[in-house]
């Protein structure tokens, strides 16, 4: 299991604004890419929260350093502000939106000092509002935070080279207007359409157009950006790294994979350490639309800091486990959504089975609660999202079993996505009790296998790409309940490889089992792994036998007690015993055919 500790700082200075985001009704910003970001990094152990930096909103003495005093009085009119979102803006909520983007502006100088004065990376949890001009703001932003934080440092006497990469999806024309006339400030932007063509002294202004996928992007940024920071020697390089060039991304019209934006990002950081060297380093996330957004800057990060890109899991994995008091709201365990004679009944919900002792979850959920859960938590909005306009949910008991949830992505029900049974163990770990998940599964019908997404052992259809999101709602039911932790048996050793980040086995033998196979596949994809252990072509050294997938219980610790027996000595001991015992090799695949 490996997890990355820093004992004095971390590898990159983090900014967050922990106020609640002021997002305009109807704008595709998804308010809690942040703190989503954050929850990853603080879980992967790659940031302690009281390592993480709070904004100072910025003065009016800076603002003014770059925007007109006219422009400055307009943004609290309603109507400014509903053409800069696009949106109206109720007036009471005028003063918290200028409010935050201050804040956010005051992250982004902040990540311009520590960068200078630390030499490590710096990195605002937002900021990127590279639309703004002197006299206009434009798309979602009010104030120009990269301009703000470079004239800032002008005025203090920092008179070196400034380099603004660019590579949000949208043109960084706010920018380029600010510092077009001064040649120590050279913006970079690569970009689909460009907003405005005012030639500038020092710029790279590159309009793709749309549809543009990972070798032509790829391909255009290795060939203008290192030119550039050879010739202008930057000491100082902002980087908005966008998310909103990504497939997935609900605005954005570019095709770029996520191994596509990684590379992007990686490629920038290492040219700038290769091309630059000593150049301070300071990062904001700029555009990203949709709930996908924040794990492209969260897997990003996650290299910057370690060196090693971490999957991260959706964001309900790093998120429920804090929303447990949610969990315990009594109206999660009620029959049904009212309780007068006006109540639904089994008739008004489809799917859903009056509660009683038998058919609630763990003992403790109703039917009623449930759906309530999955819908709280935001499961039933990504399958809306995924076009699974009317997901039905369902749970029932069966004779002699636990309740099963299941959810449909139709009314007809049809299409299974969802399916899974809990119970409580006081077995596993004796003394212990336990959420013990006894069968899950996750699937899309409507998806098909293909050379990218090739056929996994037991799958019948496709994965639904919700793991992390599910596997956080059981967390959250366990810390809710007060159980000591989530277990359950791993069918396959990519079940066990997907969860291996937060779960470990129960038996250190187990574990250092796991760990031996790990050494030897973990840099085939899951498909080729299991294939190979299929095909017998893992070897125990010891014996010369093949090797095959034992399934083993795992768990997720949450209580005291069992975190304690999993990092306790003597199963630290066993494991480093059991370690030197498992000791496997991998063949290579034979040009025979089967069975030569």
């Amino acid at each position: 299991m490996r997890r990355f500790r820093y004992r004095f700082q971390p590898a990159a200075s983090i900014i967050y604004d922990a106020k609640a985001p002021v997002v305009p009704e109807g704008n595709p910003v998804d308010s809690d890419r942040a703190r989503k970001v954050l929850a990853f990094l603080a879980d992967e152990g790659l940031v302690r929260t009281s390592q993480v930096i709070e904004p100072r909103p910025v003065s009016m003495a800076n603002l003014r350093r770059v925007h007109t005093d006219d422009y400055l009085d307009s943004v609290t009119d309603p109507g400014t502000l509903e053409g800069i979102f696009g949106a109206p803006i109720d007036p009471q909520h005028i003063e918290d939106t200028l409010d935050m983007h201050r804040r956010m502006t005051g992250g982004t100088i902040q990540a311009t000092r520590l960068a200078l004065r630390t030499g490590r990376p710096a990195v605002n949890l937002g900021g990127g509002f590279h639309h703004a001009s002197p006299d206009r703001g434009l798309g979602f932003c009010v104030y120009n935070d990269i301009a703000v934080a470079i004239r800032r440092l002008r005025a203090r006497g920092f008179d070196a080279p400034v380099l603004v990469v660019d590579l949000d999806l949208h043109d960084g024309n706010g920018t380029r207007v600010v510092f077009a006339d001064d040649p120590s400030v050279y913006t970079f932007s690569i970009h689909n359409t460009t907003w405005d063509d005012r030639p500038a002294i020092a710029s790279t202004a590159l309009a793709m157009g749309t549809a543009v996928e990972d070798e032509t992007y790829l391909g255009a940024l290795r060939e203008v950006l290192p030119p550039v920071l050879i010739e202008q020697a930057p000491e100082l390089v902002m980087y908005v790294a966008g998310t909103d060039v990504a497939a997935d991304d609900t605005m954005g019209d570019w095709k770029i994979t996520s191994d596509g934006m990684l590379a992007r990002d990686r490629f920038v950081i290492e040219a700038v350490r290769n091309l630059a060297p000593g150049a301070a380093v300071a990062i904001v996330l700029g555009g990203g639309y949709g709930p996908k957004a924040w794990r492209y800057s969260a897997r990003f990060l996650s290299w910057l800091m370690t060196g090693h890109a971490l999957e991260p899991a959706e964001a309900a994995f790093h998120a429920m486990p804090r929303l447990a008091a949610m969990l315990r709201d009594p109206e999660l365990t009620r029959t049904s959504a009212a309780s007068d004679d006006w109540s639904l009944t089994a008739d008004d919900l489809p799917g859903m089975t009056v509660a009683s002792a038998d058919n609630r979850v763990l003992g403790h959920f109703s039917p009623y609660g449930m759906e309530l859960i999955l819908d709280r938590t935001g499961i039933l909005s990504e399958l809306r999202a995924r076009g699974f306009t009317s997901p039905v949910v369902s749970v029932s008991a069966e004779a002699g079993q636990a309740p099963t949830v299941r959810v449909y992505g139709d009314e007809a029900w049809s299409q299974l996505l969802i399916e899974f049974r809990v119970v409580r163990n006081h077995r596993l770990i004796p003394g212990l009790e336990l959420l013990f998940v006894e069968w899950l599964l996750l699937q899309d019908p409507t998806a098909t296998f293909s050379a990218e997404r090739p056929r996994l052992p037991g799958q019948e259809h496709p994965g639904l790409g919700l793991l992390g999101q599910v596997a956080g709602l059981l967390v959250a039911m366990t810390d809710a309940l007060g159980l000591a932790g989530v277990a359950f048996l791993p069918s396959n050793y990519y079940i066990a490889a997907l969860s291996r980040q937060h779960l470990r086995f129960v038996d250190p033998t187990d574990q250092a089992r796991f760990e031996a196979l790990l050494e030897v596949l973990g840099d085939l994809s899951l498909a080729e792994a299991s294939t190979a252990l299929a095909e017998g072509r893992v070897i125990d050294s010891a014996s010369g036998a093949p090797v095959r997938w034992e399934p083993a219980p795992m768990v997720v610790p949450r209580g005291e007690a069992i975190a304690r027996r999993v990092e306790a000595p003597s199963y630290r001991e066993a494991l480093a015993e059991a370690r030197l015992r498992w000791q496997f090799v991998l063949q290579p695949p034979s040009g025979d055919p089967p069975n030569a």
